[in-house]
C-alpha cells in the first residue's frame, strides 16, 4: 500500500514538473539572448580574414620567385597585389574598433605552411600552389558569403564582395587549361 501511494505521489510530482517546464515564461524577453549579428564586431572573423590574406601574400610571393610557369607567376603576382590591398582596406575599416585587433604576423600553423612551400621546387611547387589557391579560395568564399549576410556597413559589404569576386575569378582562371590563354581584364 505504501508503495502504491508513494508511486502515485512521485508520478504526480513528475507530471507537475513536466507541465511547469513545458509552459512558456511569463516574461518572454527574459528567455531571449541578444547577440550582435554584425560582422563588424566579430573579432574571430576579422582575425581569420586578415590571417588568410597574409598567408596568401606570403605564399604568393614564393610563387612569383619559384613558379616554373607564367601562369603560376602571374597568379602569384595578382594574389600579392590583391591581398596586400585587401589587408590595407581591412586595417582602415577596423581602425578605432576596440573589439577587433587584426593580427600583424602569421600564426604558427601558417608559418609552418609557408616553410613547407619554401621547400618545394619546380612542377611540384606549381601544382601544390594551384591546389592551395583553389582550396583556400573555396573556403574563403564560403566564409565571406556568411559574413556578407551579417554585414550592415556598406564599406565592409564592398570589401567582402570584392574579396568574393576576386576569388571566384581566380578559381575560374585555374579551371582553364594551360594551353588556353586568358587576357587580362
Amino acid at each position: 500500500m505504501f508503495k502504491t501511494k508513494f508511486s502515485a505521489i512521485l508520478f504526480g510530482a513528475l507530471l507537475l514538473l513536466m507541465m511547469a517546464c513545458d509552459r512558456p515564461s511569463s516574461n518572454p524577453e527574459a528567455d531571449t539572448i541578444t547577440v550582435s549579428r554584425s560582422i563588424m564586431y566579430d573579432p574571430a572573423f576579422w582575425d581569420y580574414a586578415a590571417s588568410s590574406n597574409m598567408l596568401q601574400v606570403e605564399i604568393s610571393r614564393l610563387a612569383i620567385e619559384k613558379g616554373t610557369t607564367e601562369k603560376t607567376r602571374a597568379l602569384g603576382q595578382r594574389a600579392v597585389d590583391f591581398h596586400s590591398n585587401a589587408l590595407e582596406r581591412m586595417k582602415r575599416l577596423m581602425a578605432g574598433k576596440e573589439k577587433v585587433q587584426l593580427p600583424d604576423s602569421l600564426g604558427g600553423a601558417d608559418r609552418g605552411l609557408v616553410q613547407e612551400f619554401q621547400l618545394l621546387e619546380g612542377e611540384e611547387f606549381d601544382t601544390r600552389y594551384h591546389d592551395f589557391i583553389a582550396s583556400s579560395h573555396r573556403t574563403q568564399i564560403d566564409r565571406y558569403e556568411e559574413a556578407l549576410r551579417r554585414a550592415d556597413n556598406q564599406k565592409i559589404r564592398d570589401l567582402l564582395m570584392d574579396m568574393r569576386a576576386h576569388m571566384r575569378d581566380e578559381l575560374d582562371r585555374l579551371a582553364v587549361p594551360d594551353s588556353v590563354v586568358l587576357s587580362e581584364e
